[in-house]
């Protein structure tokens, strides 16, 4: 049965300032408008476009708010009668659905009484052949990994090494990602962190990092993209199978019943990363069964590095706010909505960020983001995550600040010569030290 007209251009207008409400926010009016037409439309908190569904269990904890963002200090208020989360949730969910539809011609795999088994059937089958044509191409995928995230993230010669390795089977939990939250006790806390207000924060500001690591993540998961005619000529069949499993994988994370359950067991992980800070320079350590996946790893691995920044300076406290939230049922919740706060954060980016000579900026840019004190880390994310342009002004006068450091470190190195070690170890500290940042430890 077709929609009347009315409705029809209803549900356009609506769809229209949805889009517009994350994208960049809505005017007082606008708001009203959007209000009246969820009421006319009697909508339910989820959006479906087809007749693709997430979990049910999945939707009840985004509905009923129990994920790990219900009063999270970055989520704005919407003031209306459906809140962020559900918005943000309803748009990855479809744009999920999107990419299926993209890389297979329809979403045949995603629906029906049991899309789970179906999709599993069909990411199986793909993925078989996918790790057969790996093996035999092992060291080159393993290399063009490695490539690839070193050109398209901009690192200097030096800054990192790596460490990745493509896998034939599932692997169990990796090193220092908790199965459950490991709480401190309220002496402990009183004693290391003052008071429970401010573990509370420290807690949700490394949560959200968390959250833009692996939502960086997941957009580095199709940079294979970029390496089309090197994958080509290793394998024609390698780069459709690759889109299949990617977003096959992907949409999992919305059908998988109690997926945190099954994350917090350990088993059953298909790419995992661990970072070393004790070598000299830091170690990015991957596994993955494809190789989307690795570099998808290798991503999160590079994230981590920049994302010890946002810890505290008291390694006690570090150990404390770790503890408890790195873990991988929270890392679940990253994994479905961490793209999309990543992708409000890199729009605030200026243009100029993405040029080749400039890639660079973006990791200090991100180290000094994370820096900032708690209360203005979550002023400035609540500016982004709801599109204030303050927020946009705020990123663009801190990159204005960290080009002009970088320049004035340049200029000091260029005066002091080529053969003077000591400058560079102490000059470099010094520019760190003037962005408000500090070599990992």
């Amino acid at each position: 049965m077709s929609l009347n007209p009315n409705t029809e251009k209803n549900l356009k207008v609506k769809k229209f300032l949805e889009k517009k409400l994350v994208s960049e926010g809505l005017t007082n009016s606008e708001r009203s408008l959007l209000s009246e037409l969820k009421n006319k439309l009697k909508e339910a908190p989820i959006d479906y476009e087809g007749p693709e569904r997430m979990e049910p269990g999945i939707e009840r904890k985004i509905t009923s708010k129990e994920t790990p963002y219900n009063n999270f200090p970055a989520i704005p208020n919407m003031d209306m009668d459906k809140d962020y989360i559900e918005l943000i949730s309803s748009k990855r969910f479809k744009d999920s659905v999107d990419k299926v539809r993209r890389a297979m011609g329809d979403t045949r795999a995603i629906q029906g009484a049991n899309p789970l088994n179906s999709l599993m059937a069909t990411a199986m089958q793909s993925l078989q052949t996918v790790v057969s044509i790996q093996m035999q191409n092992k060291e080159v995928l393993e290399q063009l990994a490695v490539d690839l995230v070193i050109k398209e993230m901009g690192i200097p010669e030096g800054a990192m090494q790596f460490d990745a390795k493509l896998v034939m089977q599932p692997m169990g939990a990796s090193q220092g990602m908790q199965e459950e939250p490991e709480m401190p006790s309220e002496e402990e806390i009183e004693e290391f962190m003052g008071d429970a207000e401010t573990f509370d924060l420290e807690r949700a500001k490394r949560r959200f990092i968390n959250s833009l690591i692996q939502g960086a993540a997941f957009k580095g998961g199709h940079m294979f993209n970029l390496v089309s005619r090197e994958l080509n000529d290793i394998d024609p069949r390698l780069m459709n199978l690759y889109t299949v499993s990617q977003s096959l994988m992907e949409h999992a994370y919305w059908l998988f019943p109690d997926m945190e359950g099954m994350a917090g067991g350990g088993g059953g992980q298909m790419g995992q990363s661990e970072v070393d800070t004790e070598t000299d320079p830091p170690t990015v350590k991957a596994r993955a069964m494809t190789f989307p996946l690795l570099v998808h790893e290798l991503v999160k691995g590079v994230y981590e590095i920049f994302g010890t920044h946002g810890l505290p300076d008291d390694p006690k406290q570090q150990e404390m706010i770790m503890k408890a939230e790195d873990t991988l049922p929270a890392e679940i919740w990253d994994s479905r909505l961490g793209p999309i706060f990543w992708e409000k954060f890199m729009a605030t980016y200026p243009m100029e960020l993405f040029d080749e000579d400039m890639k660079h900026i973006q990791h200090y840019l991100f180290m000094r983001f994370s820096k900032l004190n708690a209360e203005e880390f979550f002023r400035v994310a609540k500016l982004i995550l709801s599109g204030n342009p303050q927020g946009t002004q705020f990123i663009q006068r801190m990159v204005n600040e960290i080009v002009t450091e970088l320049k004035q470190y340049d200029a000091e190195e260029a005066l002091s010569g080529d053969d003077d070690d000591d400058f560079d170890d102490d000059g470099f500290d010094d520019f760190l030290g003037g962005l408000g940042l500090s070599r990992p430890k």
